[in-house]
């Protein structure tokens, strides 16, 4: 991917818009304290910082969506205030959101143009051709290639961007807030959608870039603004920024990820240890064909592909959530029937899936409910749960994986996508398992977060765990892993040992 050009960037006299010395605080909690930002026409600016430094908060702030304390928001130089996100519109302001709010059940145009759709007769009748003229108008400026009458929920994630980018475009959008927009795309994807960003900003638009991907946010951003706790920590010109400096001004301290050596004095490196988990020629009709595989213990297998390749169905057909049409898995190098999950996890098997939010949690339950889900059987006496032995389990793992929480029985959903990771790895730990089919483990969560997530891994497999990780973000498999497998279209198409992976090697695998 290029960089900026800075070259480039036409600097206006006055910013595009300030926030000036805003504050919010929440009961408990001191959301943002006096943060001041400027963004400049043309500019594509960085917005970085853990989970809970302010960022979401300062967006919402910015579309009208919560007032601040304290505080004023400028355009152009006039102060403005928002009474909500239409206000914001009219004012220029556009905004891209993690979780997509596309209406599923209407079609694209209806999407693009939700709620100012030109009309006859005063407005009262849709005029459904200017409709789908000017929708197909900024769908083709911003090169998506998608039906004006396709629904929106039938899109992928990566065309639902894209109708999220047209319907701010389309209300005259100057300013446009992009919140993790790369999360859940291919690598082919994201590429396709930074270049439309640097097409957007030298069309004329300034954009705010939310991201925990530091690399994308170098490579990208003209500008860099670190949050902290509420605070701004600092502002950074991208060029001559390095990722370190970015992570030391984010939690505050030095903190070194380093790349993982495979060893060559351990056991698992050693053909003669028998694997925990054999696949042999398993196939899933419609999904993957003839893959061959093994996991041992004390050892990281990554499983690389691009988004369609077949990873997360494969994943699911060890656990036994997806029926296989062909082939057979051993445990220990006895062949096992996994029908069901719960064959899976009697088996010794966990599965920690991608979709956090949706598949690995249960918000309105406590972390204490959510951890002990698959033990509660064994807590129970009488009918009752002995919640004294519960709460020792928790506390236990609490602090073991370092846990952020002020109560166990705080609903889940409460706590940062860290934190929920580590209640779901608590709670397949407590069931003893031997082996952690792990999908997109760090998918949005912050970088200290990750940092700890990793070292967790190292440690479970240094205790004998057999792993196969699952990640879209090379660099999290190369640090990792032992072995990279590499899938493409349902098939496997080969091995990297871990001193020869590198990004180049696994995508030339992955096309391939």
């Amino acid at each position: 991917m290029d960089g900026p050009s800075l070259s480039s960037v036409v600097l206006s006299p006055a910013p595009v818009f300030e926030l000036r010395h805003i504050s919010k605080q929440f009961p408990g909690v001191k959301a943002l304290d006096d943060v001041s930002l400027t963004f400049r026409d043309r500019e594509i600016h960085g917005l970085v910082g853990e989970n809970g430094a302010g960022k979401s908060t300062l967006m919402s702030i910015m579309m009208g969506l919560q007032p601040p304390d304290t505080g004023t928001l400028v355009r152009r130089g006039e102060a403005v205030s928002f009474a909500g996100s239409t206000e914001a519109l009219a004012a220029g302001l556009g905004m891209v959101p993690q979780e997509l709010n596309l209406v599923p059940q209407m079609t694209v145009m209806e999407n693009v143009l939700l709620g100012f759709a030109p009309g006859k007769i005063g407005g009262v009748v849709v005029d459904w051709k200017t409709v789908r003229h000017r929708a197909r108008a900024v769908l083709d400026r911003i090169g998506a290639d998608v039906s004006t009458d396709a629904i929106a929920g039938d899109l992928s994630a990566a065309q639902q961007q894209l109708v999220q980018i047209a319907r701010a475009l389309a209300l005259g959008a100057e300013i446009l807030i992009f919140d993790e927009p790369t999360a859940s795309l291919s690598l082919r994807e994201a590429d396709h959608l930074l270049a439309l960003i640097r097409q957007l900003r030298e069309d004329g638009c300034s954009i705010i870039y939310i991201s925990h991907r530091l690399e994308e946010i170098l490579t990208l951003c003209d500008r860099i603004t670190v949050l902290r706790n509420g605070c701004k920590v600092v502002e950074l010109e991208a060029a001559g920024t390095t990722e370190a400096d970015l992570v030391r001004n984010m939690i505050g301290r030095e903190v070194t990820a380093g790349k993982r050596v495979a060893p060559t004095d351990r056991a698992t490196h050693d053909d003669t240890v028998a694997p925990f988990l054999s696949v042999e020629s398993l196939s899933c009709a419609g999904h993957f064909e003839d893959i061959s595989l093994t996991v041992r213990p004390g050892e990281i297998v990554g499983l690389a592909g691009l988004v369609g390749a077949g990873r997360t169905e494969l994943a699911r057909c060890i656990f036994g959530d997806l029926r296989p049409t062909g082939g057979r898995i051993l445990r220990e190098g006895r062949p096992i029937h996994l029908r069901h999950p719960s064959d899976a996890i009697k088996a010794g098997l966990a599965y920690v899936p991608e979709e956090r939010k949706r598949l690995g949690i249960f918000p309105v339950l406590g972390v204490s409910e959510n951890m002990t889900l698959p033990i509660l059987r064994s807590l129970c006496a009488a009918g009752r749960i002995n919640r004294a032995t519960q709460r020792a389990y928790v506390d236990d793992y609490i602090a073991k994986l370092d846990i952020k929480t002020s109560d166990p029985d705080k609903p889940i959903r409460d706590l940062s996508g860290g934190n929920q990771q580590k209640v779901i790895l608590a709670r397949w730990l407590l069931t003893g398992c031997r082996m952690l089919i792990l999908d997109e483990p760090t998918r949005g969560i912050d970088v200290n977060a990750k940092f700890e997530i990793h070292a967790l891994l190292r440690r479970l497999v240094a205790d004998g765990m057999a792993i196969l990780l699952i990640s879209s973000e090379l660099e999290e498999v190369i640090q990792l892993a032992d072995r990279v497998l590499v899938m493409n279209n349902g098939r496997l198409k080969g091995e990297i040992p871990a001193w020869d992976a590198t990004q180049e090697a696994i995508l030339s695998m992955a096309v391939g």
